[in-house]
């Protein structure tokens, strides 16, 4: 039976599933002190995250699936991969992550990572998963009130979500000052944020400037601001913010077990994904092509040497992909062909449509 909703509450639940993104769900995450994890578990976990990276989700669920007493650790990777491949079972493990580890923020938090899942993949049902994942959030921060990304998260929420689902742009404010007295930096970032989706690009573009001029918060801060400017077609705008990171680096961290770890991972995968939307910046402007293939050439480069978590960051194919576009741009056709034939395997529908057009593209001018 097709239900009949109203338009508006049809808009209001469109506007979510395509707006609604809590914190991407990471493969991994700092081990927790309080619970034990010998070396012969990590060094499985390491393996199982390597199978993620490469998309082989069935061996990680195989893996997992049947493991009692499951550690924070191994719930996070399994829902990670049935995220990718069951949403249901996803939701089913999440909840009972949250039954197992009651006084743990993480489980909430990644909950309602899975709720956003959810609210994005089913109109009909969006506004209730969105209300789920509101709920995780705020039982994330009783459980950790100085926990900033809960904070951000759930400020996140607030700026997206409609009000019906519980969005509250005052509440997305005072949550971003919130955030500031238990950091500083964070808070700026925070009411930054706040101002992009309040309409107030002019605010917003005084913090991040200010941001930029210490080399601790610049990465960060570029990469945010350019990628508001490219989501806004604002081009030149979005090279002046992104360009720089073409001269930064990020000073490698080895152990996932390093109190720099997680900071260090957020850092590089800014870097290297600002360097992807640069890409995107020259192909989506028809300018700034030579920048463009340069900074596609060093996402590949960085995308295939780093040791973070790979997961929230575009494949190599599609880098691929766009770079030979920009090569076709550049009238440099034979490496347009060169660059296409180093993709491997399918990225879904529309990716094979860009590519079946392109080679055409490039048939036609060789």
């Amino acid at each position: 039976m097709k239900l009949n909703y109203p338009a508006s509450q049809l808009a209001r639940a469109a506007l979510l599933t395509t707006m609604l993104s809590i914190t991407p769900l990471s493969t991994s995450f700092a081990a927790d002190s309080s619970v034990s994890t010998s070396s012969e578990k990590r060094a499985e976990l390491t393996k199982l995250e390597m199978y993620a990276r490469q998309g082989e989700w069935e061996r990680v669920i195989d893996k997992l699936e049947d493991v009692k007493g499951k550690s924070p650790e191994q719930y996070n990777l399994l829902i990670s991969a049935l995220m990718n491949t069951d949403l249901d079972d996803a939701e089913e493990v999440a909840e009972e992550f949250m039954a197992s580890y009651s006084k743990d923020y993480r489980a909430f938090h990644t909950h309602a990572n899975v709720m956003g899942a959810q609210a994005s993949n089913s109109i009909f049902s969006a506004l209730g998963y969105a209300k789920k994942a509101k709920s995780s959030l705020e039982q994330a921060i009783v459980i950790a009130p100085d926990e900033i990304a809960v904070y951000r998260a759930l400020m996140q929420f607030h700026l997206v979500a409609p009000s019906i689902a519980g969005g509250d742009m005052d509440e997305a404010k005072r949550l971003a000052e919130k955030i500031a007295t238990i950091d500083s930096v964070e808070g700026q970032f925070a009411l930054a944020s706040f101002y992009l989706k309040d309409d107030n690009e002019d605010q917003a573009r005084a913090i991040y400037d200010a941001l930029t001029q210490n080399e601790a918060s610049a990465l960060r801060a570029n990469f945010e601001l350019g990628s508001h400017y490219l989501s806004a077609e604002k081009y030149s705008h979005a090279f002046e913010a992104l360009s720089p990171l073409m001269d930064m680096s990020v000073a490698r961290v080895e152990s996932k077990d390093s109190a720099q770890w997680d900071e260090y991972e957020q850092r590089e995968s800014n870097l290297l994904y600002g360097k992807y939307r640069l890409g995107q910046v020259a192909l989506n402007s028809d300018k700034f092509t030579n920048t463009g293939i340069a900074a596609l050439e060093q996402y590949i480069d960085g995308f295939n040497t780093t040791n973070i978590d790979t997961a929230g960051l575009p494949s190599v194919n599609w880098a691929q992909l766009r770079l030979a576009e920009l090569r076709l741009n550049a009238n440099d056709i034979e490496k347009a062909k060169t660059t296409l034939a180093l993709i491997n395997g399918s990225e879904g529908e529309r990716f094979s449509k860009i590519l079946k057009a392109l080679k055409k593209k490039i048939k036609k001018r060789a």
